[in-house]
C-alpha cells in the first residue's frame, strides 16, 4: 500500500509518498507553489531537484515548478489585456524579461490526500485575491499529483476565474530529468514538430523551421537546447521520450491542451528539461496560444509521465 511521510523542510512541510515494495514515489511541498520536489522509480530518482529548502526558496532554474500566469519569458515584463496595461518584475536581466509567472512562489494549501494498494494522491489549493501589480485578477488554482503501482504519474491542473472580467492565462510545469551521471549519453525522441526561431533575447519572432533531428531516438550527444517545439498540427496526442542508462520516462500531452514544449539542457549537462507548455513564448504579447478565461468559468488540462525500466 502506499504511504504518507510528512516532514518538515525547513520552514515548509513536505509531503512524501511512497509504494516501500517496489520503491515508486514522489515528493511535494505544497506551501512552496505545490512544487514537486522529488520523483522515483523503483528507489531510483528520475529528477534533478532541491536537496534544501533553502535551494527552494531561491528557486534557482524552477527545477519542478508549476509556471503560471504563464511558462518562458516576457518580453520586459509587459502586456496589455482588455485595453489596460501592466507589468511583472524583470527577473532574468539578461533578457530584460520577466520569466515563468509567479505561481511557484505562492503558498498552497494540500486539500486532499488519497492512499491504496494501487494509488497515491495529493490535491492541493490556492486561493489567489490578487495581490500581485502585474496580474491584479483573484482566481482559485487546483493542482493534483498522482502515481498508480505501474509508476504512471500524473499532474492535473484547474483554475477557476474569480474576477469580474476575462483573464490571461498560460501553463507550464518545469521538471528537470536526471537518468544519469551526463545527458550526452540519454536518448531522445521527439514528435513530429517544428522548432519556434527565437531572437537573441530568446523571444519568438513568430516564424518557424522544420525540425526532423529527433523523429527517431537517438543520443543527445553535444546538442544545446534551449529552444521551443511546436507539435504538428494533425496529432491529437503526442509523447516526449528520453531514455538513459537504467530509466527511461515519457511523457504524454494532448496536442490541443499543450502544443508547444520547451527543450533545455544545462550547462552542467547533468540533466535534461522537457517543459510542456500551453501557449509560446511571450504569449501574452503575442497571443500565441493564450487563455481567456471568462468571470466564473473553469480551465483545465493533465498530462501523464510513464516511468521504465530499461
Amino acid at each position: 500500500m502506499f504511504e504518507l511521510h510528512v516532514s518538515s523542510f525547513g520552514r515548509f512541510r513536505r509531503y512524501d509518498f511512497v509504494l516501500p515494495e517496489v520503491g515508486h514515489g514522489f515528493s511535494v511541498v505544497p506551501a512552496a507553489g505545490a512544487t514537486l520536489v522529488a520523483l522515483q522509480h523503483e528507489a531510483e530518482p528520475v529528477l534533478d531537484s532541491y536537496e534544501t529548502s533553502e535551494a527552494l526558496e531561491i528557486g534557482l532554474e524552477a527545477k519542478g515548478a508549476l509556471l503560471f500566469p504563464f511558462p518562458n519569458r516576457l518580453r520586459e515584463g509587459r502586456y496589455s489585456w482588455l485595453g489596460r496595461q501592466y507589468v511583472f518584475p524583470i527577473n532574468d536581466p539578461q533578457t530584460n524579461t520577466a520569466i515563468h509567472g509567479f505561481i511557484c512562489r505562492e503558498v498552497f494549501q494540500p486539500v486532499r490526500i488519497e492512499l491504496t494498494d494501487e494509488h497515491a494522491e495529493i490535491a492541493c489549493r490556492l486561493d489567489y485575491e490578487g495581490s500581485h501589480p502585474g496580474y491584479p485578477f483573484p482566481f482559485t488554482m487546483g493542482v493534483t499529483y498522482s502515481m498508480t503501482l505501474r509508476s504512471l504519474f500524473g499532474l492535473q491542473v484547474w483554475v477557476k476565474n474569480r474576477h469580474t472580467e476575462p483573464i490571461p492565462l498560460g501553463f507550464g510545469w518545469h521538471p528537470y530529468f536526471r537518468l544519469g551521471k551526463k545527458i550526452d549519453d540519454y536518448l531522445l525522441k521527439l514528435p513530429p514538430c517544428s522548432r519556434e526561431i527565437l531572437d537573441e533575447r530568446k523571444l519568438p519572432i513568430l516564424k518557424q523551421e522544420p525540425f526532423t533531428a529527433f523523429e527517431q531516438m537517438r543520443p543527445l550527444g553535444k546538442e544545446v537546447f534551449d529552444a521551443c517545439f511546436r507539435a504538428a498540427e494533425h496529432l491529437t496526442l503526442y509523447d516526449v521520450h528520453l531514455r538513459g542508462e537504467r530509466r527511461a520516462v515519457t511523457i504524454s500531452l494532448s496536442r490541443t491542451l499543450f502544443p508547444f514544449f520547451q527543450i533545455f539542457t544545462p550547462p552542467t549537462r547533468q540533466s535534461l528539461a522537457i517543459e510542456p507548455m500551453t501557449c509560446l513564448i511571450n504569449a501574452f504579447e503575442n497571443g500565441e496560444g493564450i487563455t481567456s478565461l471568462a468571470p466564473g468559468h473553469v480551465w483545465s488540462a493533465a498530462f501523464v509521465l510513464h516511468c521504465e525500466t530499461v
